[in-house]
């Protein structure tokens, strides 16, 4: 079977199909195929050694060559019918002592030989439509092995059916024929075949009369010299190398389609005078030696043509490839927004030079040898005049951020990428963010490509954005303190006005249950109850609203107020230990580290599945140190930051509070491990970090994220 590459290349243009369009189509393709046939087939009989029956060309093979390879397998029992009958046929015709029995043998070595070298091109040669030297030699080594196949066959009826000569001298010479008659008829059909339905893989025309001057111009030369009687050499032009010449001068100037009639026409005409004893092979009295003389010359000629006109399309497409790809690129890059340019070296640097003999090696060496027209909009935004755009100016903003960064830059192939600099121009800042990409040749620094970006607007956007996520930061806190002065005002108002009232009524219904009858006692012992639960209950939303003690006593007394809370209400031994000095911490902090801890337990609460935990306060003098710690099933702190928070903030919102602060959160923690969190708050001068620029962060993880 044909490999799927060859039936895909060939299916869409080249393949000889032709029972696809109906019987009578196909039948008048196979007419004209067999009357093609006829005409080769009736003129390999005619070029041949009277003498003995020497054939000096098969041209029918090449023919039957290709018909078979375009066609697909189907069909070759259709072709080889033909080729059978057309010539038996031409025999009987040709014969006058024709033998159907002693002729069928020759024409089933043809058939043999076709078949051998059609199936072993659609084995080698994957893209016949593609101009390459590869498949050129692949082409004449298939036709080369299936002559051999019928040369086999056909030296073998010779020898034994006509009783002819030395059975190896017919194998040479029926392999010669055919392989030579293959040679000038399949490059025909081949690059025909390619120009009709591949187009774009042949080569243009060239003007008819320049056709029409080199083909009879090597007609008539071989006309000339081949029909000289033997010995008749008498100048140089009567050398048979004169004609190569020509042959040379058709590949370079004619397209291959062309180039290869004339081979052809060159070959059978030299053929035919050679088989009337004429040209300068005919001198030697051994037919058998002026046979294979002729046959080997005109198989150079024909080789070398095909070979040079296959090379040289090949070489043309390859150079309109290169040509197109050039300007795609050179249109891309002129017309891109980044700035490109290539830095050349007069001389290769050593990268193992010091720093300072780099700098002074790339003042003396560098030049820019090609760029854009960004890079050139970007020189005039330097004030750079035209007639100094190529040189190496240390004063550029490129070259001396370049400079800044080559310590480092030998280390890493000289590749840098996200350099940044500014520039003044037209009363405006300009901002570029640019790589370097150098090219090591033997050691040596030879090359250096640069590109560079105007992010000016981008830097723009950033800063709006900064600002208007500072701005928000500042609402966001001064709601944070609006909020937690209105909780305050609700707690005192709370406490000293229904904490009162309770009080008071609570003592009322006391003194009035001592005085009251027996009957009614009871009534108001249940009022003085409900009383009191209410007041519970307020003083449980006065507690959450305000700590008690928080703003009058400081940190250590809210805390341990929390730690005695928890402990009644849900349960939880808190074990706390505060080492800090409140001097010089403001309310507003103390606030801030009394919820964050508060948030830290109710996670321990929900969360660890332990009834203990551990709080540690301990100051230095620039920073306040938190520790939350438990021992409980812990979890994994990474995959929880992509979790959804449906169910609640926890560690988001406790993130986000010590953000906001500019400090920095910890988490230690793992599956099975128990959890310790650690938050660090800066105390004095320290500068928050909502004022500094953080994109592209989420801003519920603050700080460092560690899970062990």
């Amino acid at each position: 079977m044909e490999t799927p590459t060859a039936l895909a290349d060939r299916k869409p243009g080249l393949e000889w199909d032709f029972m696809r369009h109906g019987i009578a189509k196909g039948a008048v393709s196979l007419a004209i195929f067999a009357a093609l046939y006829l005409i080769l087939v009736w003129t390999g009989l005619v070029l041949h050694e009277s003498a003995e029956a020497l054939t000096i060309i098969w041209p029918a093979a090449g023919l039957l060559f290709m018909a078979l390879w375009l066609a697909p397998r189907r069909l070759w029992v259709w072709i080889l019918a033909v080729q059978l009958v057309v010539e038996l046929l031409a025999g009987s015709l040709k014969s006058d002592h024709f033998v159907f029995r002693g002729y069928v043998p020759f024409a089933l070595a043809n058939s043999l030989d076709g078949m051998v070298g059609a199936f072993v091109a659609s084995r080698l040669i994957s893209t016949p439509r593609v101009p390459r030297l590869r498949n050129v030699l692949l082409f004449i080594a298939s036709i080369a092995i299936g002559s051999a196949a019928g040369a086999v066959v056909g030296a073998f009826a010779t020898t034994h059916l006509l009783s002819g000569p030395d059975y190896l001298r017919e194998l040479q010479l029926w392999w010669a024929g055919n392989w030579l008659g293959s040679l000038c008829i399949a490059p025909i059909v081949m690059s025909w075949v390619v120009r009709l339905r591949a187009r774009q893989h042949s080569a243009p025309a060239v003007p008819a009369v320049e056709m029409m001057l080199i083909g009879f111009g090597m007609l008539a030369m071989t006309s000339w010299v081949f029909s000289a009687p033997p010995g008749g050499v008498t100048t140089i032009l009567d050398m048979p190398f004169v004609i190569l010449a020509f042959v040379v001068i058709a590949a370079f100037r004619v397209p291959p389609r062309w180039s290869s009639i004339m081979a052809a026409a060159t070959a059978l005409l030299a053929s035919y005078f050679a088989s009337h004893g004429l040209g300068p092979f005919a001198g030697d009295s051994n037919p058998f030696v002026r046979v294979g003389a002729v046959q080997l010359y005109l198989a150079t000629l024909v080789v070398i043509n095909f070979l040079l006109t296959v090379v040289l399309l090949e070489k043309r497409n390859a150079f309109q490839l290169l040509h197109t790809s050039d300007e795609r690129y050179r249109n891309f890059i002129e017309h891109s927004s980044e700035a490109v340019w290539r830095v050349e070296l007069s001389q290769p640097m050593d990268p193992n030079l010091p720093m300072g003999d780099q700098i002074a090696w790339l003042q003396a060496h560098a030049y820019i040898a090609e760029s854009n027209l960004s890079y050139l909009r970007l020189n005039r935004h330097m004030g750079v005049p035209e007639a100094d755009a190529r040189q190496w100016r240390s004063d550029a903003p490129w070259v001396r951020t370049f400079i800044d960064h080559l310590g480092a830059a030998p280390h890493q192939g000289y590749l840098m990428d996200g350099l940044q600099f500014t520039m003044a121009a037209e009363s405006q800042q300009l901002t570029y963010i640019m790589g370097f990409r150098g090219v090591i040749e033997q050691g040596k620094l030879v090359r250096l490509w640069g590109v560079a970006r105007d992010v000016t607007e981008l830097v723009a956007l950033n800063e709006r954005l900064r600002q208007k996520q500072e701005r928000l930061k500042i609402y966001a806190r001064e709601l944070v303190g609006a909020e937690e002065r209105a909780r305050r005002a609700t707690a005192v108002d709370l406490h000293d006005g229904i904490g009162q009232q309770l009080v008071g009524l609570s003592m009322t219904l006391d003194s009035l249950v001592r005085r009251s009858p027996p009957e009614i006692r009871l009534l108001l012992g249940e009022a003085t109850n409900t009383v009191r639960e209410v007041q519970a209950i307020a003083q449980r939303v006065i507690a959450d609203l305000s700590p008690p003690g928080l703003y009058e006593l400081g940190l250590e007394p809210a805390l341990k107020w929390l730690s005695v809370y928890m402990r009644s209400k849900d349960n939880l031994q808190v074990e706390l230990c505060v080492d800090a000095d409140e001097t010089g911490i403001d309310i507003d902090m103390r606030v801030l580290v009394f919820k964050v801890i508060r948030e830290l337990l109710r996670n321990v609460i929900k969360h660890s599945g332990v009834q203990a935990a551990m709080v540690t306060i301990t100051r230095a003098p620039d920073e306040l140190r938190a520790v939350v710690e438990d021992r409980g099933v812990g979890f994994e702190w990474q995959l929880s930051l992509f979790e959804p928070r449906a169910h609640g903030f926890g560690l988001w919102s406790v993130a986000d509070r010590v953000r906001d602060a500019a400090g920095e959160m910890t988490v230690d923690t793992g599956p099975g491990r128990g959890c310790r969190v650690t938050v660090i708050f800066p105390l004095g001068a320290a500068k928050p970090r909502a004022q500094q620029p953080d994109l592209g962060r989420d801003s519920a993880v603050a700080g460092r994220a560690r899970s062990a």
